[in-house]
């Protein structure tokens, strides 16, 4: 013989005000929305099978090119402070930190071809980038396609998007309300910085 559960409206009432509480608005996928597009960001935008949500770092740390690569090729190194990422719910926000292991993996670290390294499409100022991405201790390697925006106040500008699993960086997505709100797989990485 089969058991049955059943639940009382208080328990579809809690499992609703949970839902609510971790609902945040999020904008569509891959795009920057009300940023201004010559200024610095990195914003990683994700859903659970109840919600989206989004965490920006609007203080990504720059170097200037380096030449340190087997094949002589300059790289520019992009350092993004974890704890620097901000987002409108605190509860999700602090579950990103521990999800990205932020006391032990403080940087979210992204290597480019720098500028005089990569090859441009005039017409469209757009190029294909190796780029180098590590997330809490783990790297992988990625072909981005990105585009080149010149901005009189801030100079050369390099956005790009790209969707990356979060299991390919050993990270297990979060579940959440006794597995009752599961966090998605895929997230969607948003940049733009100065390119040197």
């Amino acid at each position: 013989m089969q058991k049955r559960y059943t639940f009382s409206p208080r328990y579809y009432f809690l499992l609703l005000l949970c839902a609510l509480f971790f609902q945040t608005p999020a904008r569509d996928k891959g795009k920057s929305g009300k940023l201004d597009e010559c200024q610095n960001y990195v914003l990683i935008q994700g859903s659970s099978n109840i919600n989206k949500f989004e965490f920006i770092n609007l203080n990504p740390n720059l170097s200037d090119p380096q030449n340190n690569s087997p094949q002589n090729k300059l790289s520019q190194n992009i350092r993004i402070p974890v704890r620097d990422f901000s987002g409108p719910n605190k509860l999700m926000l602090n579950d990103f930190y521990k999800m990205l292991n932020a006391d032990q993996f403080p940087f979210i670290k992204i290597k480019v071809e720098a500028y005089n390294a990569a090859e441009f499409d005039e017409e469209s100022g757009s190029t294909l980038l190796d780029t180098r991405i590590t997330i809490a201790g783990k790297t992988r390697d990625y072909i981005i396609p990105c585009e080149v925006i010149y901005c009189e106040h801030a100079g050369t500008i390099l956005k790009g998007n790209l969707e990356v699993e979060l299991s390919a960086f050993d990270i297990d997505p979060p579940k959440k309300i006794l597995g009752t709100v599961k966090v998605d797989n895929e997230v969607f990485i948003t940049f733009a910085f100065s390119y040197l």
